[in-house]
């Protein structure tokens, strides 16, 4: 099994999102050799705060009924998105809250926090050009893990083909080199290193090339592909449109608040919410 990723944790309710995000996961989770763990988390039963000996021992009723079946039926469904052919370990995990006030966030980030080598997917619903703020871009900004992302407005998830690998030389896409490196490896997965600049510049790219280079198994296929534009966004978006096969794009982010991210502008931002693959990211924090 990896030592980079060896556990992977998609947060499911039964909507298209969640399910776009199973299908990543079951995908990443076949590559990676990792355990895929489905999570839920149930909210408080407002019975069980009570001092009722009855309520304590969570006596069912309608409404207790009508909430574990809800779990239940969200488990399914992405049980059969996985499909029948799914052969790696999975485990369903009911996280419950702790109190009323809902913050299921706080209890999926606290829940991470136990595992090394662990790995977030996520499925988000966006219009073009927004990230919808909510739960996903709450974990996207909070989690200490890699995350990755795929919206459900995108064609299904059915394999992935090669990993796009944009370079910069910051220590966050350092940090992306070496995912993606053990990515490439344990799921013998062709690379394509991208470096995109505003003017020529053969001595950088060829720098940052040889660097990468160096994570990598001499048998792995390595494309490098130098990208000429003053948009680093605009090119890698050109990039992804243009490529033949399922591409997985994995890039360092530079780890920005939420409001500074979007008042200054993100390239992975506009990745995950214009890119018409799935993507993943890494921060400095995991």
């Amino acid at each position: 099994m990896s030592q980079a990723i060896q556990r992977i944790v998609v947060p499911v309710d039964g909507t298209p999102a969640a399910l776009a995000a199973v299908r990543l996961a079951g995908e990443l989770a076949r590559h990676w050799q990792a355990i895929l763990e489905l999570t839920q988390v149930r909210p408080l039963y407002p019975a069980e705060l009570s001092d009722i000996p009855a309520n304590r021992l969570g006596e069912p009723d309608h409404d207790h009924r009508v909430m574990e079946a809800s779990v239940a039926e969200a488990f399914r469904r992405a049980r059969e998105a996985l499909g029948a052919e799914f052969a790696r370990p999975l485990e369903e995990v009911t996280l419950r809250e702790q109190d009323l006030v809902h913050h299921q966030a706080r209890d999926l980030l606290d829940h991470l926090r136990r595992y090394d080598h662990a790995l977030l997917v996520l499925g988000i619903h966006a219009r073009p050009g927004h990230l919808v703020a909510g739960l996903g871009d709450t974990l996207l900004h909070k989690a200490r893990c890699p995350v990755a992302v795929v919206r459900d407005d995108r064609p299904p998830v059915a394999g992935i083909d090669r990993l796009l690998l944009p370079l910069d030389g910051s220590s966050h896409s350092d940090r992306a080199v070496r995912l993606a490196a053990d990515l490439a490896a344990t799921g013998d997965l062709p690379v394509t290193l991208l470096h995109c600049s505003a003017r020529p510049s053969d001595t950088q790219s060829d720098w940052l090339f040889a660097q990468a280079r160096r994570h990598f198994p001499a048998h792995l296929p390595l494309d490098t592909r130098p990208l000429l534009d003053r948009s680093p966004a605009q090119a890698l978006l050109r990039e992804i449109h243009q490529a033949p096969d399922r591409p997985l794009l994995i890039m360092g982010r530079r780890g920005l608040g939420q409001w500074r991210e979007q008042l200054l502008g993100s390239v992975s931002r506009r990745m995950i919410t214009e890119a018409p693959c799935p993507v993943m990211v890494v921060t400095d924090k995991d």
